[in-house]
């Protein structure tokens, strides 16, 4: 299949597990402890892709300078969690006292711990964080994710003449995280009193970022000489491995001390999530030997 055959195939399945993730609040209940699990596996995946395919990938196609990309990557998505606050995961559990887990303090569901030590007001902002400001972050997110998805693509094809092993790594860590970031859009939105047709459409704009992102970079290098169009490839890729570490870190380390009980569960899917990338990356060692 071609490149625009494979992207479109890879962005329709990706907003198509968006749109179900933003079901997931009117469909299931889902605890505090299976969210962190799954979030643990995704950023696993994240992680993994960064370090196994997207990091090396942009080193051996543009040198070493190209960790300078990651440093702004990193640093991009920081800066837009910081001052939007976009990457605060909800689930649809409702906070109650048996909830608090022993802990001494009560979780807030979407990273808004409080710590014990009596900060309302914080409390108050994390839980009516609006819906609008964290869209606008996530749909900033989601572009540099179809930047991340097409790079990879565009990368392999210019190496294997094909998809290989970094775009599958990529496209399997973009599609596990997605559903979390469109629960956190349904259900802010529905708790700020929304309705539910309205939710879901904003989330299927949200969702579309993916592929407005892909498209955008694929058109640019198209239109580019061959010697350029390689060096943005390596640009984004390092630029967007730069927000992959980002993300993935937001996810795990706000958790880090609170879960002593599940630290075995949580660092399983940790593992499972990076070594289900480090496998992925032996299709690029096959590929490079046939």
């Amino acid at each position: 299949m071609t490149m625009p055959v494979i992207l479109t195939v890879y962005c329709a399945l990706i907003v198509g597990v968006s749109l179900l993730g933003g079901l997931t609040p009117l469909a299931l209940v889902l605890t505090h402890t299976r969210l962190q699990v799954y979030l643990s596996f995704s950023a696993g995946t994240m992680l993994g892709a960064a370090f196994f395919h997207m990091l090396p990938e942009a080193v051996e196609m543009g040198g070493p300078g190209m960790m300078q990309w990651v440093a702004a990557g990193l640093l991009a998505l920081f800066f837009l969690e910081r001052f939007f606050s976009f990457h605060q995961h909800e689930s649809s559990e409702l906070e109650s006292p048996e909830h608090d887990h022993g802990h001494g303090h009560a979780h807030g569901h979407g990273h808004d711990h409080t710590h014990g030590h009596g900060h309302g007001r914080d409390r108050t902002v994390g839980r009516s964080l609006s819906w609008g400001t964290a869209a606008f972050g996530l749909a900033v997110h989601s572009l540099v994710g179809g930047v991340a998805l097409a790079s990879a693509v565009v990368a392999d094809y210019k190496g294997l003449g094909n998809v290989g092993g970094m775009a599958w790594g990529v496209f399997l860590a973009t599609i596990l995280h997605k559903p979390a970031d469109a629960m956190t859009v349904v259900s802010l939105m529905i708790r700020a009193g929304v309705a539910v047709r309205p939710a879901h459409l904003v989330n299927l704009g949200f969702a579309l970022m993916i592929p407005l992102g892909a498209a955008l970079f694929f058109l640019g290098v198209d239109r580019l000489a061959p010697e350029h169009a390689e060096s943005l490839t390596a640009m984004a890729l390092a630029f967007s491995a730069g927000t992959f570490l980002c993300i993935s870190l937001s996810d795990l380390l706000p958790e880090l001390q609170f879960h002593s009980h599940d630290r075995m569960k949580l660092s399983l899917a940790l593992l499972a999530g990076f070594l289900l990338m480090a496998a992925t990356s032996t299709f690029e060692v096959l590929e490079a030997v046939h």
